[in-house]
């Protein structure tokens, strides 16, 4: 099909399935696209028994019946009224093609239309157990009544051995045409109903991941038992952007979330470069960790790297935006607990001292200062510089030896 023959063809097609299943709107299309076959079908005969003469009378007013049907099918797709619309395919082509079996005789080959009508009755009907059978009987009964039923022979229409025997063979490649063609059309929307469904899938997939680690993530679809690990040795990050609150007051709503959403995209950029794993933000608060869900044996240079870098990161983003936000960062390490709470929204967090401590560095830290523990600093000394900052007061532990993290070492 050309361009414009392909979208006026699927616009035809696409009657009345907006709103609907994906099942649904397969099933739609192909009662659109059987109705515009059943159209060409009964037209097409109907014109060749005018031809053919007043003999053929009979036949030629039962496809002119059959066709306002088949034309009334797409409208009624439209409408909503899809059981009604697939009722009215299939039931008068069943009838047209009975009778003109039964006047025209066995020897014609119309029978073998039957098969086709019961196949589209399946498809049509896949959602509807009761008409699908009832449908497919109809067409096997009018299959049978067409080979053993003999119309008085003042009523059959005679036609010699010759014209018997071509109407027979163009029969079976109608047949065998429409049905090929049946199949590729409903094929072809199952494919679509498959790719859609596998873009979804990726889409979804993608979305998970990022909520979750893909090995948490792994875990939870294969079942659904609770997710919950212990670590012995974690290194755990809070940043905090200072002066926020008061920017906030001076930003209109759009501009505060792109500024946001640049920052914290900054910072998990640095955080896939580094092969950490973004816990969660809370308003203006990021958390990161380094050696879970898989450990590691340089998780705390991994974070020392990280918050580095998210000082040098939010320092560009300043130079560019005209803005003077500063970052305010805690690190420590040691055993955590980490797993899967929440039922709907839920989310891979972090529990026990290690995640409030590195939470206390942060927030009794120094702007655009690292914060680290004694812990962090004997883990760090051998390649990063790092000032002792003394003995600091920090909520809920009392007196901490503390140390600042400057740079990393050439």
């Amino acid at each position: 099909m050309s361009g414009d023959t392909r979208s006026i063809w699927d616009r035809f097609s696409s009657f009345g399935i907006d709103g609907q299943s994906s099942a649904e709107q397969r099933r739609i299309r192909l009662t659109n696209q059987s109705a515009a076959i059943a159209c060409v079908s009964c037209a097409g005969f109907a014109t060749a028994f005018v031809v053919a003469g007043s003999a053929f009378r009979v036949p030629m007013v039962a496809n002119l019946i059959a066709l306002p049907f088949a034309i009334a099918a797409p409208f009624l797709s439209r409408r909503g009224a899809h059981r009604a619309a697939r009722l009215s395919v299939l039931v008068p082509v069943n009838l047209v093609a009975l009778v003109a079996s039964l006047l025209l005789g066995q020897g014609v080959g119309f029978h073998y239309y039957f098969f086709v009508f019961g196949a589209v009755a399946f498809l049509l009907f896949e959602d509807a157990p009761v008409l699908k059978w009832s449908l497919a009987a109809l067409s096997a009964a009018c299959g049978i009544l067409a080979r053993v039923v003999t119309v008085p022979e003042a009523r059959a229409i005679r036609l010699d051995e010759a014209t018997s025997r071509a109407i027979d063979m163009s029969s079976v490649l109608i047949v065998l045409g429409t049905m090929l063609f049946v199949v590729h059309l409903f094929s072809g929307d199952t494919s679509r109903a498959e790719a859609k469904l596998a873009v979804e899938h990726e889409r979804s997939e993608k979305l998970l991941l990022n909520i979750l680690p893909g090995a948490i993530s792994a875990r939870l679809k294969d079942n659904d038992e609770l997710i919950a690990d212990g670590f012995a040795e974690v290194t755990v990050l809070f940043a905090d952007l200072v002066g926020f609150t008061e920017l906030s007051q001076k930003l209109s709503p759009e501009a505060l979330v792109k500024m946001l959403n640049q920052v914290f995209t900054s910072f998990d950029d640095l955080a896939e470069k580094h092969g950490l794993e973004k816990i969660k933000t809370i308003g203006d608060c990021y958390m990161v960790a380094a050696g879970l869900p898989e450990p590691r044996a340089d998780h705390v240079e991994a974070i020392a790297r990280m918050a580095l870098g998210m000082r040098e990161a939010l320092e560009a983003i300043n130079r560019t935006s005209g803005h003077s936000l500063r970052v305010r960062i805690g690190i420590h390490c040691g055993p955590v607990v980490a797993g899967v709470i929440g039922k709907r929204k839920f989310i891979y967090d972090l529990w026990g001292d290690t995640v409030n401590t590195a939470s206390r560095m942060e927030s009794s830290g120094v702007e655009q200062q690292i914060q680290v523990t004694r812990e962090v600093f004997e883990r760090l000394r051998e390649r990063f510089d790092l000032e002792p900052r003394g003995l600091v007061t920090v909520k809920g532990k009392g007196q901490m030896e503390t140390y600042l993290l400057e740079r990393e070492r050439s």
